[in-house]
């Protein structure tokens, strides 16, 4: 058996197209692209085809990783954006092969950080990340709402003393307790037409929240997900500035559409127990993996 590599760069849009609907046939959860839907998610999520990678066996296409990466912190981090292993060359190592080489990669490119996102029952995969130095740091919520909001459930016990300003995503990136080393989806950079809030007790920042809104062609409110919502630390009265910031960004609360959130971060217990208790229901669960370059 020989093993090849190609950078993703080398290859025609419709074979990265091929090799990525191959890779993903039968997969936990439908992941097929068009031409138009991967040049978009390349452009979006600010990959590298120069620097992804399609494995071959014995001249054969067995699968790929596609790559990203972005400077977070002062810290040069990757992102795998998406491996796939044809159905027929799994289980057969190739998936280690692509990971180890990914590797080098990363280290080519002088990467300090590498994360990904795994579904939690693609258990094959998380064991083959874990086997190759990435670890499990946080459990990423995927939650989903239908309908209206009870307004009433985001009432707070007492008149607040909190402005908000409405922005853009990178708004919040000067913020100290802004999450940088987040999903990547997550991170300021991905949220193409997004949007941002924060909200200040007098001029000192207290809470921001990354979200977007889509709307259909006549203009009509289709969506809402939010990415990021985080509460400066210590504060006590965390939960009030939660539901402040969700009667905000979800409203109007009386208006009927689909809200949800995307890889919001499961350790941040009390927002997703303010959300379960708003009706929100738990759709995909994936695990957050990070790997720090410097072990080998």
């Amino acid at each position: 058996m020989t093993i090849t590599f190609r950078k993703l760069s080398e290859l025609s849009i419709e074979e990265n197209v091929r090799i990525w609907n191959l890779g993903f046939e039968g997969y936990f959860i439908q992941m097929v692209m068009t031409i138009e839907a991967l040049m978009t998610r390349v452009v979006n999520e600010g990959l590298s085809l120069e620097n992804s990678l399609a494995i071959y066996v014995d001249g054969e296409s067995a699968g790929f990783v596609m790559n990203g990466f972005r400077d977070v912190d002062g810290k040069k981090v990757a992102w795998n954006g998406g491996t796939g292993i044809a159905p027929t060359f799994r289980g057969q190592g190739i998936g280690r092969a692509l990971m180890l080489r990914n590797l080098e990669l990363y280290r080519e490119q002088g990467v300090e950080i590498a994360i990904l996102e795994a579904l939690t029952q693609n258990e094959s995969a998380i064991k083959l990340y874990q086997y190759v130095g990435y670890e499990i740091t946080d459990r990423l919520m995927i939650l989903q709402h239908t309908g209206t909001i009870d307004p009433h459930l985001l009432k707070r016990s007492v008149a607040h003393p909190f402005s908000i300003t409405k922005g853009l995503p990178r708004d919040v990136y000067t913020l100290d307790f802004y999450r940088g080393l987040s999903a990547w989806q997550t991170q300021w950079p991905s949220m193409k037409e997004g949007e941002s809030i924060i909200i200040r007790q007098d001029s000192e920042p207290v809470c921001y929240a990354l979200y977007k809104r889509t709307f259909d062609q006549e203009g009509k409110l289709v969506t809402i997900s939010l990415y990021q919502c985080e509460v400066l630390p210590g504060r006590d009265d965390a939960e009030e500035i939660y539901k402040l910031a969700l009667s905000d960004l979800f409203a109007p609360l009386d208006y009927n559409c689909r809200r949800g959130t995307a890889n919001l971060r499961k350790s941040n217990q009390l927002l997703n127990d303010l959300l379960i208790k708003l009706g929100f229901t738990t759709n995909v669960e994936q695990v957050l993996m990070m790997r720090n370059m410097d072990f080998r």
